[in-house]
């Protein structure tokens, strides 16, 4: 009887503690779980199934289109909804060309991985398409942000035919939601619950051990890229990327109030909320950043109280969903086979 209570009260910590960090979206992640479509591209133009003939010399097919570039977030994949609305609105556009990053094979994106490998192989798209096209627009999502931030810290510029970036819910400042993270790793590691710890939380989407979420943390903002039109658009509803995360002085910036339902999730609401595919749109078309915000004094006022009232809270649930899994970890390590079994599904 003795035996069963305590398998009940395990049974019943561990719940607990899985439900506290699931219900947070991982820093740079691209908002709520989104299917994915298996009958469409991850790529505009497809490369070719068979070996190229070695006798005789590639000539590249050159394109007056445009290129839009989209860079998504950290746990996404190439063939998921992140992006369709925007794709839906440039789509039926015959100037554009439309790419996600990772969807080529030769230029692979680890969403979890090195921001500097992930950057390196974003320049060496763009600059593969550059050759052949004579506009190339980023548009990216979160740590998709991120990681072009780090492409033009690396080298990329105007000079690769890069005309605007349109940088959406990005934490240039790093991810305060990926600090915290870290400072409970950390804490794991000085009690003895790393691996369980590490086990709980992979309930999130984001492994807080990830090599993502460790450069997220340590991000500064660096200057805006020389040459290159960028614009910065946010959700004030947006925990998991907060106004001082993103703030990047010099910048041309709009933070919106959700119009929609959907949009009510500000993190993935800045790819979905109608007004922001509009502003998103009208730079991409004309590779200049939107005029000065002409909404309301008082529209403007609650936009920013909203969006400080988020960035208040987002730590204290990230404290509260991390404290919660780490009582869990504490408790799984009294019970090591328990522990290990899930550890080494991590693993």
């Amino acid at each position: 009887m003795l035996r069963a209570l305590r398998a009940s009260g395990v049974v019943t910590i561990l719940a607990l503690s899985i439900v506290g960090p699931g219900a947070l979206v991982a820093a740079g992640d691209d908002g709520p779980p989104r299917t994915s479509r298996t009958d469409r591209p991850t790529r505009t133009v497809l490369r070719p199934a068979e070996l190229p003939d070695r006798s005789r010399p590639v000539v590249a097919k050159q394109s007056d289109k445009i290129v839009v570039i989209l860079v998504s977030g950290i746990g996404s994949d190439v063939r998921d909804s992140t992006f369709d609305a925007l794709i839906s609105a440039l789509g039926s556009d015959p100037r554009y060309e439309i790419h996600r990053f990772g969807g080529d094979p030769a230029h692979p994106y680890d969403t979890r991985g090195s921001l500097d490998a992930n950057a390196d192989q974003l320049t060496a798209e763009i600059r593969e398409l550059a050759k052949t096209h004579p506009k190339i627009e980023i548009v990216a999502h979160s740590m998709g942000g991120a990681v072009v931030d780090e492409a033009f810290r690396r080298g990329l510029s105007a000079s690769d035919k890069v005309e605007s970036y349109v940088a959406l819910a990005v934490p240039h400042r790093g991810s305060t939601e990926a600090r915290v993270g870290q400072a409970f790793l950390w804490l794991s590691e000085l009690l003895g619950v790393r691996t369980e710890f590490r086990a709980i939380t992979a309930g999130v989407k984001e492994d807080v051990d990830s090599r993502a979420a460790h450069d997220l943390a340590g991000l500064r903002a660096g200057p805006p890229p020389a040459g290159v039109t960028r614009f910065d658009l946010r959700i004030a509803t947006d925990g998991i990327v907060t106004a001082p995360d993103a703030r990047t002085p010099n910048v041309v910036s709009r933070t919106l109030l959700p119009s929609t339902i959907p949009a009510l999730e500000g993190h993935g609401g800045a790819l979905t909320d109608p007004f922001a595919i509009e502003l998103i749109a009208a730079t991409v078309a004309s590779g200049k950043a939107p005029a000065p915000d002409t909404r309301s004094w008082p529209l403007q006022v609650a936009t920013g109280e909203v969006s400080d009232l988020f960035a208040r809270l987002a730590p204290l649930i990230y404290v509260g969903a991390l404290g919660l899994a780490l009582c869990g970890a504490c408790v799984l390590a009294r019970y090591r086979r328990f522990g290990r079994a899930i550890g080494l599904a991590v693993r």
